[in-house]
């Protein structure tokens, strides 16, 4: 934690390491662009990963820019690149490189947390992490393929699960670095989108389609970006701020949440590389069906994360989700460039809403009256 009186800020060296983490957010982008719906499952260990190591770096303050903490960071970004270069064939012959590394970071993270002191409990995540979910992910890594899906399913239950050991906590979070880091982890995925529209536009013959195409997905990009940055972000650091029990923000909003954007993102960006190949053709594929309910899981994430921060989702932001779902359910028989647009259109549409209401300081509309969150 940082000294009384002064806000903890991401330093270089965790933007640094965060470099293996867009690594792997390109490499299970790629795997679920293929059709492998089991780069979901790997996404848990490399996002779980990753917020344990956001944890740390919270925890440890100032202690982080200094040689030894440094030090650690590397450590983790060793074990993170590891689990990146085996994501491709992880469910083939690379599972134990994968699995290894994933124990490898939780150990690394167990040994550091400990001599700060952070968690009140035994039983916080980073030993549930390193002696229960690792090693299922471990013992995973040598069977065949079905038995290490049980396994890594069960492995990562475990993981999900394992915040709810922060019910209680009182331990205390910097309240400016924890959306700080997870806002540039959602610039991660997002960038993500923006690479892997560029390569597949790349390839393409420059027409005046693909100029529109283009245009579309970048006004689709910056629709995402909108949604969580302009009022979401600030809304999340108001409420970790003020909170009294600090680690069911963190567990339920950071966590929780942020995995939904993340997931939601991922799908966005791989329709939006299918939507350039066949963008009037009607989608045959999962890769190319994964556009509007990527939108409907990111927008469904902000109506979650602001229910359990306030005690209600506010009404256009339920519509929105809705609204995606619906278009989800009938964009087998739409050519996906029309999926496209009125996925847009349902972002645009919302930020516009959101933003009048809010500057015209009218009243919230949400979808039932809160009680205590």
């Amino acid at each position: 934690m940082s000294d009384a009186g002064t806000e903890q800020r991401v330093v270089w060296s965790e933007l640094f390491i965060d470099l293996i983490w867009v690594f792997a957010i390109a490499q299970l982008a790629s795997l679920l662009a293929t059709g492998n719906a089991l780069a979901l499952l790997l996404l848990v260990p490399v996002w779980w990963g990753w917020v344990s190591i956001t944890v740390y770096s919270n925890a440890a303050g100032q202690q982080l820019d200094i040689v030894a903490g440094r030090l650690v960071l590397f450590a983790v970004a060793a074990c993170g690149l590891g689990m990146a270069v085996a994501i491709p064939q992880a469910f083939a012959n690379h599972g134990v490189l994968f699995t290894s590394a994933y124990l490898a970071l939780r150990l690394v993270l167990w040994l550091a947390m400990r001599p700060l002191r952070f968690y009140d409990s035994k039983a916080d995540p980073f030993t549930v992490g390193l002696f229960v979910a690792a090693p299922l992910f471990l013992i995973g890594g040598f069977l065949p393929l079905i038995p290490r899906i049980t396994l890594w399913v069960l492995a990562s239950i475990v993981e999900i699960a394992s915040p709810v050991l922060l019910r209680k906590s009182t331990a205390t979070f910097e309240t400016a670095h924890l959306p700080e880091r997870f806002g540039l982890f959602i610039i991660i995925a997002i960038g993500e989108t923006v690479v892997a529209l560029g390569s597949q536009l790349s390839n393409t013959d420059v027409t005046a389609g693909a100029l529109g195409l283009m245009a579309l997905a970048f006004v689709f990009i910056c629709a995402l970006w909108w949604t969580y940055f302009h009022f979401g972000a600030s809304a999340m650091h108001h409420s970790l701020r003020t909170t009294k029990l600090q680690g069911r923000i963190v567990r339920q909003v950071f966590a929780y949440a942020h995995l939904a954007y993340v997931v939601g993102i991922l799908c966005v960006a791989v329709g939006l590389k299918k939507l350039v190949l066949h963008p009037l053709d009607a989608p045959h594929s999962m890769p190319e069906l994964l556009l509007a309910p990527g939108v409907a899981i990111f927008i469904g994430g902000f109506a979650y994360s602001r229910w359990r921060m306030f005690g209600a989702p506010t009404l256009f932001r339920s519509a929105a989700t809705a609204a995606c779902v619906v278009i989800a359910l009938v964009a087998p028989l739409l050519p996906q460039v029309v999926t496209a647009v009125l996925c847009a259109l349902v972002l645009i549409a919302l930020n516009a809403l959101e933003y009048f209401w809010v500057t015209t300081e009218r009243p919230l509309l949400l979808v039932w009256q809160p009680t205590n969150p």
